[in-house]
């Protein structure tokens, strides 16, 4: 199995405890589907030409993720600044999402082809994510299996949900709620695409035509982190059902890796610094 990662890599800051980590939803995703068993993981996106740009290439040299198309930009990495609060929540301040050189991320026809020699292409929606760079990558081919993040959908938030954009992909991922539920079972009846829901404490969903297959959040003694729970989950998932198409055993797979995670600070175990 050989899966790309397209998007985002960040650098996250953690307020309160005066730490940064590697981190990123595209970063992330990649660093735990090596961890989950995939043989292959490479990722495409950029950082800056700083120190930590440099530390986030030694991470997933580390990791043993292909970083052949991680592009070194002038400017800074992107940052994430975080309040994770006494229940391992966690908040993002108002301003305290900084794209940076992700602005300049760009697919050339060199990364383009790299894609295709991949069986999964993994990406996102939204963010800071140009719709132009998202429409090619799912610009139609043969082979490659395309797997999107969308993101927190709850509360009614579903007006990027259509039919075209599903049709296009074989996985979506939403972080929802019931409300979200209700509004994809029209495209669950009629699409190719398989759902799949997370519903944070209230564990997770995958929806077919059929049957709604459930998954409880697995509990852990003292949560830490809840960041990049989902990018974790996502991860196991994806690399479960893409190997024997088991939606079960690929939700519980998930929830493993999910409860983990949120046993520390990011989305998978290294070392922070300080700030």
């Amino acid at each position: 199995m050989k899966i790309v990662s397209v998007g985002e890599i960040t650098i996250d800051h953690y307020l309160r405890q005066r730490q940064r980590y590697v981190g990123g939803i595209s970063l992330n995703f990649a660093v735990n589907a090596k961890r989950s068993g995939a043989d292959t993981v490479s990722l495409i996106s950029c950082v800056g030409d700083g120190a930590e740009g440099q530390t986030v290439l030694d991470t997933l040299q580390r990791e043993g993720v292909d970083h052949a198309h991680v592009y070194v930009m002038p400017g800074d990495t992107a940052v994430y600044e975080l309040e994770v609060t006494d229940s391992a929540e966690g908040i993002v301040p108002a301003g305290g999402y900084r794209a940076n050189v992700l602005r300049q991320l760009v697919l050339d026809q060199r990364s383009a082809a790299f894609i295709m020699a991949h069986d999964i292409l993994v990406t996102m929606y939204g963010q800071f994510m140009p719709e132009v760079l998202l429409d090619q990558l799912l610009l139609p081919a043969k082979r490659i299996k395309r797997v999107v993040d969308f993101g927190d959908c709850k509360n009614g938030r579903h007006d990027m949900f259509s039919a075209e954009l599903f049709d296009q992909i074989e996985l979506a991922f939403i972080t929802g709620d019931e409300q979200a539920i209700a509004a994809l079972r029209p495209f669950v009846e009629r699409s190719r695409c398989q759902f799949v829901v997370t519903l944070g404490a209230a564990g997770s969903v995958a929806l077919t035509p059929e049957k709604r297959f459930e998954q409880a959040a697995i509990g852990v003694d003292r949560p830490v982190d809840t960041n990049g729970c989902g990018d974790a989950f996502q991860a196991a998932f994806t690399v479960s059902y893409f190997q024997d198409g088991d939606l079960q055993t690929a939700l519980r797979r998930g929830a493993l890796r999910a409860a983990e995670v949120i046993t520390h600070y990011g989305s998978f175990s290294q070392e922070g610094w300080a700030y």
